[in-house]
C-alpha cells in the first residue's frame, strides 16, 4: 500500500477550496484535485505492508487539536498549485511528532524542509491573465480545526486517484 499522514478537511473546507480550484481552472490548465482528495499531508510514507505497525504508532501520540489557517496560493517547480498555510508552530510540532514516531518503528521519511500546503493542481500551467487573487479569494476565511491525525491510502482506481483514511487518531 502507497500511505501518507494528514490532516483532513470537513465538508465546509472542501467546497471553498474547490471553489478556488474552479476559479482557477477557468484561466490555466493541468490535474486539478478531486473534491474528496482535498487534505493537508503530514508525512508521506510510501509503498508498505507495515499499515498495522504504522496505526500503533500512531495511536500513541496525544497531541492537542489546534486552529490554524489556510492562507494565499502559490506553484512550486514541476507545475505543483497549492493553498498554502499560515506560520503554526503547533502544525510543525505535530509534524515532528508524526515524523519521530514512524522512525521508532523504523521508518526513514524523506527528511525534507516540512512545507504545509493543500495541492489544488499538478501539471499546473496559467494562462497569461490568470490571476492568484481571484482565487485566493475563494479559499476559507474562518480557522481550520486540525481534529485528527488520518493514516491515508492511496491508489489508482478506474485511471483516477482516490485517497481513503484507513485509519485516524483523534487529538486530545
Amino acid at each position: 500500500m502507497r500511505l501518507f499522514t494528514a490532516i483532513c478537511f470537513d465538508d465546509e473546507t472542501k467546497n471553498a477550496l474547490f471553489s478556488a480550484e474552479k476559479e482557477a481552472e477557468k484561466l490555466s490548465s493541468g490535474n486539478f484535485t478531486k473534491k474528496e482528495n482535498l487534505h493537508l499531508t503530514l508525512v508521506f510514507i510510501g509503498e508498505t505492508d507495515r499499515k498495522d505497525d504504522i496505526e500503533k504508532a500512531i495511536s500513541k501520540i496525544d497531541f492537542p487539536s489546534f486552529d490554524f489557517k489556510i492562507s494565499g496560493t502559490g506553484t512550486f517547480e514541476k507545475g505543483i498549485f497549492w493553498a498554502g498555510i499560515s506560520e503554526n508552530e503547533k502544525l510543525k510540532e505535530l509534524y515532528k511528532t508524526v515524523f519521530e514516531k514512524l522512525r521508532e518503528i523504523g521508518f526513514e521519511p524523506e527528511e525534507r524542509e516540512f512545507v504545509p500546503h493543500i495541492t489544488l493542481a499538478r501539471k499546473f500551467r496559467p494562462k497569461e491573465d490568470f490571476s492568484f487573487f481571484e482565487t485566493e479569494k475563494l479559499l476559507p476565511e474562518k480557522p481550520i480545526r486540525a481534529k485528527r491525525i488520518s493514516l491515508m491510502k492511496s491508489e489508482r482506481i478506474g485511471g483516477e486517484l482516490k485517497y481513503t483514511e484507513i485509519y485516524y487518531k483523534e487529538l486530545l
